[in-house]
């Protein structure tokens, strides 16, 4: 049943002539037909420029017609195309599969689609035109097809239709109503130039000669020069799909064994005048109604391009160093986001983000060793690690540098370091075993807090050491004048080991040693002197100036031949000596 549907109104068109439904591989879908002016033909007077006709559950558009006193002819577009005035204004570029550019393109349109397969490419700002542009722009970089299926379904294949191995030969069991031959973009040679390797040399070459150029000769095409190929086997297929190395044949028959077939279905011919045996498709379909049944009533049959790489046999050259890494990149981009990658595949990638808040930057290896740079408005975060849980990071802000460096340690367990700098001050720190250690500088202050400080070399000091710590000095100590002890009360001492000192209490200097020796030329006790224990002289020692004490208790002095006994300073008698 055939309706025309306008505004609000739908009714049956029931007298029609003519009716031609025509579809390519390429996309198109259209029909054509004269609608008889009659009062019985209900529904010729919605018939109108831009009515929807539906067929056999497909849609059609009108968008042009010429109408007469008896009648109207037709052409309608299926309402696919009404996706031309759908336009996709943002930027979706990159390197995307090829479902998430259709579900990009196809949301919230009222068309579903459906696909055989699922690759990935790379599209520089795709976007901003309409959805009809986008949709075959994306068919040519997927290299692929599609197919307008009843409501509102539109398929993806690599190539519409089957392959049922069917044969047929020209001139015996099909005729043609017309046909074409051309040889014009004959071509059965040509080379493909790939990725170059800027880092290690070399580039990916294919040169591919079609098994044709024996009937043709050899005839050279114009060599592909394009840089995202970085398989040779991948780039030996481009070639062999942009190469014509078969005359372009079109044949447009009415023959009963090609009716049956499917739109874009492979079918193998011999032409005999060529002496060729090619593969061709279903290039397009016309149906029309064959007693009130909608069928297949033409064909058009030409050269299947491209070729698989299962077609014939074929003779390549590949020329590749075997231990070169095969590398991939991929771009996304957005309208709020750019994304690059660069991969050694089962090496090494390296990524890079742009959004309009910041650039994110990361290479990472299959030795877990990974390195990060994030930069934004406030500041700059890098970070770099590796397998061994070492991670160093620095953070740059304006008023603020940070490093920090941590890792595991054999000895220590997790150690850590790092080094904080602000306008006024720079903090130096290390972690590790439950110790701390930290070096901290201020424009009037230095301090260094550690359980052990070593200083080696001389040491040079201006100014006062002060603090309540104590120094252990191996070898010798070289004070300039005056050597203090303590700055208060209680006692202090200076130990010579073997329990051998000097110590003051307050009250009394303290000489405390098993042997104590005055060896100097003159020594001098002043004041007020007990001697407790034994005083022993030698009778070899010579004691001068006893005999004038002057001190309390018993004293001998000598003069003029007498030898005085003097008690508390007093004379109390003398022996006259002779």
């Amino acid at each position: 049943m055939i309706y025309v549907t306008n505004g609000n109104e739908s009714e049956p068109l029931v007298y029609l002539s003519s009716f031609e439904m025509k579809q390519e591989i390429k996309g198109d879908f259209s029909i054509s037909f004269n609608s008889v002016n009659d009062e019985k033909n209900v529904g010729h007077s919605i018939l109108t420029e831009e009515s929807i006709v539906t067929v056999d559950d497909y849609d059609y558009r009108v968008k042009q017609m010429k109408e007469t006193r008896t009648g109207k002819q037709v052409t309608a577009l299926s309402t696919y195309f009404d996706l031309i005035d759908t336009r996709r204004n943002d930027i979706y570029g990159g390197t995307r599969t090829f479902n998430e550019f259709l579900n990009y393109l196809f949301k919230d349109t009222g068309w579903r689609t459906s696909t055989d397969f699922n690759e990935s490419r790379f599209i520089e700002n795709f976007g901003e035109n309409n959805i009809v542009a986008l949709t075959n722009a994306l068919c040519q970089v997927f290299e692929c097809e599609f197919e307008i299926r009843k409501n509102n379904l539109i398929h993806f294949s690599k190539k519409i239709g089957g392959d049922y191995d069917a044969q047929y030969r020209y001139g015996h069991n099909v005729q043609a109503l017309s046909k074409n031959v051309d040889t014009t973009k004959l071509k059965t040679y040509i080379e493909g130039y790939g990725h170059i390797d800027e880092q290690n040399g070399g580039q990916v070459f294919v040169s591919y000669l079609s098994p044709n150029a024996d009937k043709f000769g050899k005839r050279e095409a114009d060599p592909v020069h394009d840089d995202r190929y970085t398989s040779p086997n991948e780039l030996l297929d481009h070639l062999k799909s942009v190469l014509t190395d078969e005359p372009e044949m079109t044949f447009e028959m009415d023959s009963i064994e090609l009716l049956d077939k499917e739109l874009g279905e492979r079918v193998w011919l011999i032409y005999e005048p060529l002496d060729i045996e090619l593969q061709t498709r279903i290039l397009s379909q016309s149906k029309g109604f064959v007693n009130g049944q909608l069928r297949t009533v033409k064909v058009t049959l030409g050269n299947s391009l491209p070729k698989t790489t299962t077609d014939i046999l074929i003779s390549q050259k590949v020329e590749i160093d075997e231990n070169k890494k095969i590398t991939r990149s991929k771009f996304e981009q957005t309208n709020d986001r750019i994304s690059m990658a660069v991969e050694t595949i089962g090496e090494s990638i390296a990524e890079l983000e742009l959004t309009d808040k910041e650039i994110r930057a990361e290479v990472k290896d299959n030795k877990d060793s990974i390195s990060k740079l994030t930069v934004k408005a406030e500041g700059i975060e890098a970070n770099v690690s590796d397998n061994k849980k070492n991670i160093a990071n620095l953070t740059i802000r304006a008023d603020r540098v940070e490093s920090n460096v941590s890792g595991l340690d054999s000895r220590m367990g997790q150690a850590e370091s790092s080094i904080v700098q602000t306008n006024n001050r720079i903090t130096l720190e290390t972690r590790g075993d439950n110790l701390i250690s930290n070096i901290n500088v201020a424009p009037g202050n230095v301090s260094i807090n550690a359980d052990k400080i070593d200083l080696n070399g001389a040491v040079i000091a201006n100014g006062t050491i002060t603090g309540r710590s104590s120094i252990s000095i191996a070898t010798d100590a070289t004070v300039g004048n005056n050597l203090y002890l303590g700055q208060s009360g209680g006692e202090k001492s200076v130990w010579f080991g073997s329990g051998a000192t000097i110590s003051y209490n307050g009250s009394y200097m303290n000489l405390s040693s098993p042997n104590v020796r005055l060896d100097g030329n003159y020594n001098e006790i002043n004041g007020y002197n007990t001697i407790y224990g034994t005083l022993n002289v030698p009778s070899t020692t010579n004691i001068v100036g006893v005999v004038r004490a002057e001190s309390s208790g018993i004293g001998l002095s000598y003069s003029k031949g007498n030898l005085y006994v003097k008690v508390n300073g007093s004379t109390v008698g003398r022996v006259e000596l002779t």
